[in-house]
């Protein structure tokens, strides 16, 4: 198959906007629970969650997804819904949409909504986009 040379520099530029959309989203969803009184820990590297908030006994992972379309779906990974699976009714999901860039390429913190939301994948919800395939020994 022929396949139409990519530059190298707009895959790293896309990748970087989306890095920018997945911490401006995180950062938002923090805020928002500390603003609420909770003490909030970063957790997104390593762990199938973003973070957790916690107050008193209260105990909440969090989720955060940011995104330039409507939010009506997002990606998730098999690792966050087998967390909010095994820890349901403590799963907090925050969406920010509509996200919009400066000129200067940055996150327009005036863009977009942002909602949050109960983290309970049910399998009607969650649409398949790949496998994986295990390729069955030749020998």
């Amino acid at each position: 198959l022929d396949s139409a040379p990519t530059s190298g520099q707009s895959i790293l530029a896309a990748a970087l906007r989306r890095k920018k959309l997945e911490d401006a989203s995180q950062d938002r969803l923090m805020e928002h629970y500390r603003h609420r009184g909770f003490a909030v820990t970063d957790t997104r590297y390593g762990n199938p969650f973003d973070a957790i908030a916690q107050q008193g006994d209260q105990l909440v992972y969090l989720e955060a997804k940011g995104t330039q379309s409507s939010g009506s779906t997002v990606r998730v990974t098999r690792g966050e819904v087998a967390h909010a699976r095994a820890n349901d009714g403590h799963c907090e999901m925050g969406i920010w949409a509509g996200i919009r860039f400066t000129p200067d390429g940055e996150v327009d913190p005036s863009s977009g909504s942002f909602k949050v939301m109960p983290f309970q994948p049910a399998d009607d919800d969650l649409f398949p986009l790949s496998y994986d395939w295990c390729v069955p020994d030749q020998t």
